[in-house]
This record gives structure tokens, sequence and C-alpha cells, in this order.
């Protein structure tokens, strides 16, 4: 039985990940990461035995020993080649396993700060630099965690090995050929900074090229219409130019490594057959041994560039990183501090509201007042730009509200819980969304458990049963990204389905009926208006209406009117002709012949 996905309580990060991300990992995945090292190591092991048993079985033929004696050392090579083979499949399964869950870690980490964040956070990155990070990065550092590591630890094993044998067979060989090597650790040092920095640009621009390459493809029917597609490949190349820089800038780098790392031990091998030869034809050392040093010398090749190549990974993984944890870092603007639950809905007073949006001068909302009680409906009026969706975003705490200005219940409503918030809350923002995902599936969303008689209901309610009949595969036809093969209407008294079958104590619809028709209309309000409870008596739905269409409103209990962020009237739709020049003025307008 598979584990489940963690979840992680995303308000924190333990300091010691985003400091050192390394070695809370090992502590973590300790088992996998032991074991794999332990098999790593005796594979290193076994793999140095074969150069001696070759080199005495040499030294038998050439010395007449005996088939019985070759035998046996061939025997051993035999057994040291099946274990050898083990033990490299075990390190690469526990390592694997190790270096994946790493990365299953912080993608669940990412994921889970990407939907706890604001939308103060999505209006400054792209969609495609986001998924760059989760992708990308943790890619990146999963290369330096797992094969980065392992290549290392497989060089340091190599070097505590494969020398001392070296020296055995003669430790004047072994300083002469290997004289170079102390100088690689400042060679090294050079490159390691150079590798981090230029790589991390990389991965900057890497993310602004999917940011408008995603951009480009979202929008692609308004480039055709327009045609901008010129215009537009132009703008795509000169964001690819950029990264391919950035991609040539690293590989000039990079390609200074293994040439680097194995000049040292290739001169080794020339400086072998000065210092080696003579002895051999002089009878000082035997065949066998000269053949087993020489291949030590070819086995300190890989060390060498596995030095530069781990170091690399590393340096790679560590800029994306440092990318990584400035996400992780990031804080929701209006952060969760509320102790007190909610599960309904008795009144709303908003008292003297005003609000500004980061990084902007001029209030949106200035001493914007009005009360909502349950089982009223009230309506938002206003030219765009009033500030009529930014009372939504507030009620919802998408951005943060000095306390005291918004009452729930008569408690201040940062007091409570936000996930009690939501809940009792039905939202439908002004731009439809769908999911790739089956009709049935896209309108029970936000329910926990349902029933297709349910969706039925709610579907006719909204006037779509007979067009989602009509879609082959009816309420088992999974939507196109973003429900692209639905019309704008369709789209939208979908996401209006999805939010009445929740039976939420508030609904709140942003502009929500703009592309439905005038009957399908009338039975949405109606929805809206009652539902007959199981005793009979009439239940209205407390909701919240945004609207430029003041037939969708005559009927709300009471009309906010707003003009430039404040409040220019708050009353009944008989008044508001007489006492507001806004709404009589749009009223005119809707009406007119």
């Amino acid at each position: 039985m598979s584990e489940s996905p963690a979840v992680f309580d995303v308000s924190t990060t333990p300091e010691v990940l985003k400091k050192q991300p390394f070695l809370y990992y090992f502590r973590q995945h300790k088992r996998t990461f032991v074991v794999g090292l332990v098999c790593l190591l005796l594979t290193n092991i076994l793999d140095a035995l074969p150069p001696l048993l070759i080199g005495m079985a040499i030294d038998q033929i050439s010395g007449s020993e005996g088939f019985d004696k070759m035998g046996k050392t061939l025997g051993i090579l035999v057994l040291v080649t099946v274990l050898l083979s083990l033990f490299r499949y075990m390190w690469r399964i526990f390592w694997g396993q190790f270096h994946h869950s790493v990365a299953a870690d912080l993608r669940i980490r990412i994921f889970n700060r990407y939907t706890d964040l604001g939308p103060d956070f999505y209006s400054t990155n792209s969609v495609g630099q986001l998924m760059s990070l989760i992708n990308n990065d943790v890619n990146s550092f999963r290369m330096a965690i797992g094969p980065g590591i392992l290549i290392l630890m497989d060089a340091l094993f190599i070097i505590c090995i494969v020398p001392p044998l070296m020296i055995s067979i003669s430790p004047s060989w072994t300083w002469k050929t290997l004289i170079l090597i102390p100088l690689i650790p400042f060679v090294i040092r050079k490159l390691m900074s150079a590798i981090r920095n230029s790589y991390k640009n990389q991965q900057d621009k890497f993310g602004e090229m999917s940011g408008i390459s995603q951009e480009i493809v979202a929008g692609i029917r308004v480039i055709k219409s327009y045609a901008q597609e010129l215009n537009q490949t132009r703008l795509f190349n000169s964001y690819n130019k950029r990264y391919e820089d950035a991609c040539n800038q690293v590989a000039k780098v990079d390609s200074l490594w293994s040439p680097i790392m194995e000049l040292g031990v290739t001169t080794g091998s020339v400086i072998l057959l000065f210092v080696g030869a003579p002895e051999v034809m002089s009878g000082a050392v035997t065949v066998g041994s000269f053949f087993a040093f020489y291949q030590y010398i070819q086995r300190m090749i890989w060390p060498m560039t596995a030095i530069g190549l781990g170091v690399n990974f590393i340096q790679k993984g560590r800029a994306s990183f440092d990318r990584i944890v400035n996400l992780l870092d990031k804080e929701h603007n209006v952060p969760d501090t509320g102790t007190l639950s909610v599960d309904r809905f008795d009144s709303l007073e908003v008292k003297d509201l005003t609000f500004t949006y980061p990084n902007e001068d001029k209030p949106t909302l200035s001493n914007i007042s009005f009360t909502l009680n349950r089982g009223e409906t009230l309506g938002l009026v206003g030219p765009i730009g009033s500030g009529k969706s930014t009372i939504i975003e507030l009620l919802c705490r998408q951005y943060p509200v000095e306390p005291g200005k918004i009452w729930l219940n008569g408690t201040s409503i940062e007091n409570y819980k936000k996930s009690d918030l939501m809940n009792l809350f039905s939202v439908v923002p002004q731009d439809a969304f769908l999911f790739s995902k089956k009709v049935s599936e896209n309108i029970a969303f936000g329910m926990d458990e349902w029933n297709m008689e349910d969706i039925y209901q709610i579907t006719k309610a909204v006037n779509m049963n007979k067009e989602i009949q009509e879609i082959p595969g009816g309420y088992e036809a999974y939507l196109g990204e973003k429900g692209v093969n639905l019309s704008g209407g369709q789209k939208q008294r979908l996401t209006l389905a999805r939010a009445l079958i929740r039976k939420s104590e508030v609904v709140i619809l942003d502009d929500s009926l703009s592309a439905v028709d005038a009957h399908t209309e009338k039975q949405i309000l109606n929805q809206l208006k009652g539902q007959l409870s199981q005793n009979g008596e009439q239940k209205k739905t407390t909701a919240v209406i945004i609207s430029h269409r003041l037939a969708s409103l005559r009927w709300a209990d009471k009309i906010l009117v707003l003009k430039d962020g404040v409040v220019e009237a708050f009353d009944h739709h008989n008044q508001l002709l007489n006492n507001s020049p806004t709404y009589k003025n749009l009223f005119h307008l809707q009406t007119e012949v």
C-alpha cells in the first residue's frame, strides 16, 4: 500500500532546509541515503579488485605457475564480477529512490506555497516562470542532491581506495604520475562561482521565455484576429535568443571542466611509460603489476572528471534552490491568523472601509459603509473601476484590511479562519474558469461528496441540462483546457452551477450573468431568490451580485452604487432612481429604445 502524499504546513519552512538543504534531506531520507552510499562503497571496493586479479593472472601465465593457481584467481574474479553487478544494481535503486523522493518533497512544498499565496503574488509572476520553478528548478536541485552528490562520493571513494593500491605497487610511480592532482582544487574553486551565477541567469531567462510562450499560446485567437503573428514571432524570438545566449554562457564554463580535470591524470599515463617501462624491462617490476598500475591510473581519470561534474551539478542545483527558497520565503499578504470557526451567516457590516492596492498611491475604496443581513440580496452597481470587485476580494480576505472595518456576525472578519470563510462563500468570478475534467467533475469541483441527481437539478436551474446532453459523452465528457470547447455563455453557466450546487450560506456573483440570455438569467435569479425547504417554507439565499444590467438587480433588497471608489447611494431600486445620478443614468441608457 503506497503512502499518502505529504501535506505540509506551508506557513513555515524549516530553517535547516533553507540554509542547508542537502543536510536536511540526508536526514529526512536517512535509510535510502545510507544504504545507497554503502552499496556504492562496496561497488567501488569490488571494482578496484579486477586490475589486481588480472595482473596476478598475467604474472601467473608469464611465470608458468600452472592452471590450477590461475583458475582460483579467475574464480575469485568471477565472484567479484557477480557481486559488483549486484551492488551496482542496489545503489542505483536506493539512490534513485532518495533523490526522486527529494524532488517530490520539494514539488509538494512549492505547490502548497502556490495555493497559499494571494493574488498580489500572481499579478507579478507569470505562469511560465512559476512552471519553470516547479519543473526545471526542482529537477536541477534533484540532479544536484542525487547524481551530483553521488558522483562526488564516488570520486571520494575511488580516491580513498585506488591510490593506496597504487602505493602498494610502487610509491615512486604513484607520486610521479599523480603530481598534478593537487592543483585541481584551486581550479575548481575558480570555476564554482562562475557556474552558479551563469546557471542562475540561464534559469531566469528560461522562466521569461516560458512566460511569453504561455501568453502567446493562450492568446493565439486574439493574435490571429489582429494579424499579429509576425510581431509575436519576433517577440518570442527575442526571448528565445536571450535564453540561447544564457545557455551558451553556461556551456562555455561547463566545457572547461573535463579537459582540465582529465589533463592531470592523462599526463600521468605518459609519465608512467617513462618511469615504469625501464623497471619492467629490468625485471624490477612484473608485467602484471605494470598492467594493474596502468589500470589504476585510468581509474583516476574518472574521479578528477567526477569532481568537476559533481561540483557543476551542485552549483547549478544551489542556484536553482536559491530561486526555490525565494518562493518558500514569500508570505501571504493576508496571514491566516484567525482562530474562530464560523459555519453560518447572520450579518455583514462594513464600516468606513478604505483600501489602496499595493504599489498604488490613490485609494480604490474610500469610507465604504453598508450592511447585509441573512436572506437579503445586495446589488453592487457602478462604472468600471469604481471598486465593485475590490469589495468582493476584501470580503474574501484576498488583501489585508484594517481591523474593525469588516464585521461578520458581529465579529471582526480577521478573527475567523480563512478556510471557514471560504466555505461560507461561493464566489463566481468575472472570468469563467473550467478545468480539463469531466463536465460533472467541473460542476462538483467544490464538493467533497455529490450525486448526479443534484447535478441534474442544478444544471436545469441554469438552463444547461439539455446542452450538456447534446455534447458527445454528456456529463461524462471531458472539457478542453479552460473549457475551450464551450461558448462563453456555457462556461459562465457551468461556473454558476458549480457555485449554486454547494448551497453555501452566501453566493457572490461578480458580473457573472453578462454572457447569459434573459430567460436563463431569470431562471438563475429565481434560484437565488428562494428555495423551498423541507417543511415547505421559503428559504432565501443570501447573495451579493455585481452586475451592469440593472434588470438583474431590480428585485435586490438593497443596491450599493459606487462611483470613483466612494458610495454615491445605498437604497432600493425605486429610491435610487430619484437620489442616485449614476444609477438613474445607467437605468435610462439600458431602457432606451
